[in-house]
């Protein structure tokens, strides 16, 4: 009966303690999150609709009706807005596909279309979420005699993990223009200042193998226990008295 608590107990202490135990850790950025756009953007004061917290920055350039005299006539197409959530949002592809399910309520003022989401891993290890979709919507031109425009645009949201929850970072540019950008926004990603590291949670089969472990070594340690306790017994009942 001791031997089999014994087991027992080292199989649930393995089970607990193990892969956390020799596994990668948790490691906090220790510094607050900066996130710096690609080069020519520039910072956007004022957002009515966006969380308090919020930071946006846009990329201006030339109308196609003023690009001989660009200083009179600019358009800001391209948008980056990032906001924070003190939720510690889980960036591994199978929490970022139940997001994904999310994103047509999230952006409710288009219509969402899912493009792609993956996980990538920094040069330090850290870990951060891309989810990129179309975002298209039609705007109705009645009003001044044209026909109703379908507004083609992309969004690239980049989730990074911090020590207060989770950055949110979304791109918004035209569809047409998705060649260009993609790979702008996301070299962004080894660019982003306090970047804490969360590492996936163990795998299922690790604890059973620790447990498994445990409950050997438990064997084994409960056998030589009984072993000595039996020396020592045997040793008692010889001594002379």
């Amino acid at each position: 009966m001791r031997r089999v608590v014994i087991s027992l107990l080292l199989a649930i202490l393995g089970m607990l303690v193990g892969p956390r135990l020799v596994g990668p850790q948790n490691h906090a950025a220790n510094a607050p999150f900066v996130y710096e756009p690609p080069e020519g953007f520039s910072r956007l004061e004022g957002l009515p609709n966006e969380a308090p917290n919020a930071k946006a920055w846009t990329f201006e350039e030339p109308t196609a009706i003023n690009m001989a005299r660009p200083a009179e006539g600019k358009v800001a197409r391209t948008r980056v807005v990032a906001t924070h959530s003190s939720k510690e949002m889980s960036v591994e592809e199978a929490d970022l596909a139940k997001i994904v399910e999310e994103m047509p309520s999230v952006f409710e003022e288009c219509t969402w279309v899912h493009r792609r989401h993956e996980l990538r891993a920094r040069a330090d290890g850290a870990r951060v979420g891309l989810i990129e979709g179309d975002c298209n919507r039609d705007v109705d031109l009645s009003a001044l005699g044209l026909p109703i425009q379908k507004l083609r645009s992309r969004k690239l949201q980049l989730m990074f993990p911090d020590d207060e929850g989770t950055s949110i970072v979304t791109a918004s540019y035209p569809t047409d223009e998705a060649n260009r950008w993609e790979p702008l926004f996301e070299a962004t990603i080894s660019k982003a200042k306090g970047v804490a590291l969360r590492v996936p949670p163990p795998a299922p089969w690790t604890y059973a193998a620790w447990a498994a472990a445990g409950a050997i070594v438990g064997v084994f340690a409960s056998g030589i226990f009984q072993r000595r306790s039996r020396n020592v017994e045997g040793a008692a009942s010889v001594a002379p008295k």
